[in-house]
């Protein structure tokens, strides 16, 4: 009987504080910002050719608009730097193969809609959104050349640069995490994302687990 009663006595005092909390949750703006851990992934692509992307970390910029308690439009861009090993296959000999190494960058400017399921301050929500993927692979496509230019400090001033190969891809997610505002003006959320890239020479779709952590001021 005691139990019972503690657990009706903890489920309306829970009640309660979740309501009372909701109220800080309506209409307006999240700006925050996210730590990302991307995990590792193996891509292959068109003629043989493989990428082990290797497990790395990444930031985020993001805002968002609340509709009510329960639904958020939230806009963001995310950067990552991956280092990776690829095995290039050669397109005249099929015996030959050329291991090689590097880091790629991505800037990804995204839109997403987050739907909680509870209007109280911890309530866990799913999410879905589009994005496109601006990726910097490093690897050279021209000859080095020399700019030159007059700076303020050093004068004449020349410099070598080589330009490397870009891309750019629409993306799309899912996603499942756990929401906390904290007294009137701050969140924490956690999340798990699965991220795809819509690249048309892969054989498959690439996919990317995310896991996010990240911080908001509620206004």
């Amino acid at each position: 009987m005691k139990a019972r009663l503690a657990l009706i006595l903890a489920a309306s005092t829970f009640a309660a504080i979740s309501h009372a909390s909701a109220q800080d949750r309506e209409a307006g703006w999240d700006i925050g910002a996210e730590v990302i851990y991307q995990d590792s992934s193996d891509v292959s692509f068109e003629g043989g050719t493989r990428l082990s992307f290797d497990a790395d970390w990444g930031i985020a910029l993001s805002f968002g608009y609340r509709f009510n308690h329960r639904l958020e439009l939230g806009f963001g861009i995310d950067w990552q730097e991956t280092d990776y090993d690829a095995v290039f296959q050669s397109g005249l000999a099929p015996d030959l193969q050329i291991p090689v190494s590097g880091s790629m960058e991505a800037i990804t400017p995204r839109v997403w809609l987050n739907f909680s399921f509870m209007e109280g301050p911890v309530t866990p929500f799913v999410n879905g959104g589009v994005g496109w993927a601006f990726i910097d692979t490093n690897i050279p496509n021209s000859r080095v050349q020399v700019g030159c230019w007059w700076d303020p400090w050093w004068g004449y001033v020349c410099t070598p640069y080589q330009s490397t190969k870009g891309i750019d891809d629409f993306t799309y997610q899912v996603g499942a995490g756990v929401r906390w505002d904290i007294g009137d003006a701050y969140t924490m959320r956690f999340a798990y994302e699965k991220h795809w890239l819509d690249y048309s020479r892969a054989n498959s779709t690439p996919d990317f687990d995310h896991w996010k952590i990240g911080f908001a001021f509620r206004y």
